[in-house]
């Protein structure tokens, strides 16, 4: 990140919270408010044309979205000297790429909860007619109280349009949408099931040493069974991850209701479980191993000291 600024436009900075590509995040608040907001700044030396459109799409959707787990558009400076700007409610919590590897994973109910509000968060989006395109755990941001937040429509693109190039993240990325195809929910249905499992998991749904590599199994290649990682997880959870990650998007989910459907029948059955999902959470596949041979002579033991589930946040919980 640059030097962080004393002030932009009328907004007084009080700290950097975070940066992209492109653009720097400020905590700031305004002149005539006392309530902190999330500004965000793009900076001049990355204007191109289409970084441009971009972050206007970001102002334009952002704005008119009024939904609870979507974050808010408040205003925008596209003229500021030192670089156009967008204003946010600022959502207190922590972007879940803190938790997307194996040593660091939520517990599973968190995880289900997570998915459930940015699936709400998405259909609504869907039926604006707005296709995100950069679902990601960066982009999906966890308040203390629960609540989820959908963040950064920049790459955003209409329902069904070609997107002037292609944009989003690899590992989220559906086969249409790295082939510039023309988009709809399903791609966004495809991501929402790539973020499922990195953060069930820690890991991507391929392995690839490079982004060549990741094009080639992104197109080709089945995805990792989810059961390599957690061999506790329910049938019809499984279920849900295959069908949303299927390559040929007339196999997935056809819409929103339908994923929402499925996914909240496998979460209410875990919720309702007396089983410790949590068990193998964040362990290698050894210490996995030993610790399935433990649990099938003893059903207590899944409540043990030994459960991630009873493990202190400093564990990675």
């Amino acid at each position: 990140m640059s030097s962080t600024p004393v002030r932009i436009g009328k907004y007084s900075v009080l700290r950097p919270i975070g940066a992209g590509a492109t653009s720097d995040v400020y905590l700031a608040m305004r002149d005539d408010a006392f309530s902190t907001v999330a500004l965000k700044q793009f900076r001049n030396v990355s204007q191109s044309d289409w970084h441009k459109k971009m972050f206007v799409t970001e102002v334009e959707l952002g704005q008119k979205m009024r939904h609870k787990n979507i974050v808010h558009v408040l205003e925008a400076d596209l003229n500021e000297k030192s670089g156009a700007y967008l204003v946010m409610e600022y959502a207190l919590g922590t972007s879940l790429d803190r938790h997307e590897h194996a040593d660091t994973l939520l517990p599973i109910n968190t995880v289900l909860s997570v998915v459930e509000q940015i699936a709400s968060a998405l259909r609504y989006a869907a039926a604006l007619g707005v296709v995100h395109r950069d679902v990601k755990p960066a982009n999906i941001i966890l308040s203390p109280n629960g609540t989820a937040k959908l963040t950064d429509f920049g790459c955003a693109v209409p329902s069904n349009e070609l997107g002037s190039v292609v944009a989003g993240s690899l590992a989220y990325m559906s086969p249409e949408q790295l082939e510039g195809q023309p988009l709809d929910q399903r791609a966004d249905i495809y991501a929402l099931g790539a973020v499922l499992y990195r953060l069930l998991t820690g890991k991507n749904t391929f392995e690839a040493e490079d982004n060549f590599e990741a094009r080639i199994a992104i197109l080709n290649l089945p995805i990792i069974p989810i059961d390599t990682y957690r061999k506790e997880l329910p049938a019809s959870l499984v279920a849900v991850i295959e069908r949303a990650l299927q390559k040929d998007a007339a196999d997935r989910y056809a819409n929103w209701d339908e994923f929402i459907h499925d996914f909240g029948e496998a979460a209410h059955a875990i919720r309702m479980s007396d089983l410790d999902l949590d068990m193998y959470r964040g362990f290698s596949l050894s210490t996995q191993s030993v610790l399935s041979n433990y649990a099938a002579t003893d059903r207590e033991f899944s409540r043990s000291g030994f459960s991630r589930s009873a493990m202190p946040d400093s564990f990675g919980a």
